[in-house]
């Protein structure tokens, strides 16, 4: 596959219809809330900078190092972040290939499901692997299988400031000051139209204070 300047912008404009599309009868929906911690994104190996391509997760990753595409962005600031675990019976890499779709999340503060704040980043990530549509699926040969529970994890800002001219405009949040229970599902869709969204997943505010008091005393990211 041969990604070119046109192919790149013409997949951004997929996006909307990618995670919107019909809902799927087949569809993980028994995620299970396991931890919370403070790190440091600069330390996640992981986790691309900013700048990394728009469509990352969406292409296969070496047509985009083909295309001269970024797969891991500018160099990543020190910043704090909070790492969700959580848990599928579903291997959500297979799931994604198998339906041709992508395989991102979506995270909001469960009492203001409405705000627009920039709070995930929508990776998905199990053992330090990105999974993602058309990317190599590492689970089925790990014996995680066989314990009936996979667990994966997500990474989400701590703390955003307000940017009135972004569209929509962006509000200001920072759970260091204000602990508040995170609320997140994962979504996607395929090109034929079909889509999926999991369950809601609760982070309890009290786990969120917790990690990032231990944080600020040294023992977290």
């Amino acid at each position: 596959m041969r990604i070119t300047k046109l192919g790149v912008a013409c997949t951004v404009a997929l996006i909307a219809t990618l995670f919107s599309g019909c809902a799927t009868a087949n569809t993980p929906d028994d995620l299970a809330f396991v931890s919370v911690q403070a790190v440091d994104w600069y330390d996640q190996d992981e986790m691309p900078g900013p700048a990394a391509s728009p469509v990352l997760g969406m292409v296969n990753s070496s047509d985009l190092e083909r295309s001269g595409q970024s797969l891991t962005g500018t160099v990543k600031p020190h910043r704090l972040l909070l790492k969700i675990e959580f848990t599928s019976a579903t291997n959500l890499s297979q799931f994604a290939m198998e339906h041709l779709y992508n395989l991102g999340n979506t995270a909001f503060l469960c009492n203001r499901p409405d705000d627009r704040l920039t709070i995930s980043f929508s990776y998905v990530f199990w053992r330090g692997v990105r999974l993602g549509l058309q990317e190599i699926d590492p689970i089925q040969r790990q014996d995680e299988l066989s314990s009936g529970r996979i667990t994966y994890y997500i990474f989400v800002n701590v703390a955003d400031k307000e940017r009135l001219q972004d569209k929509p405009p962006q509000a200001a949040f920072d759970l260091r000051r204000s602990p508040e229970n995170i609320c997140f599902y994962l979504r996607g869709g395929s090109e034929s139209g079909l889509g999926y969204k999991s369950n809601v997943v609760l982070v309890p505010e009290d786990a969120i204070a917790t990690a990032l008091t231990r944080a600020s005393m040294g023992s977290g990211g």
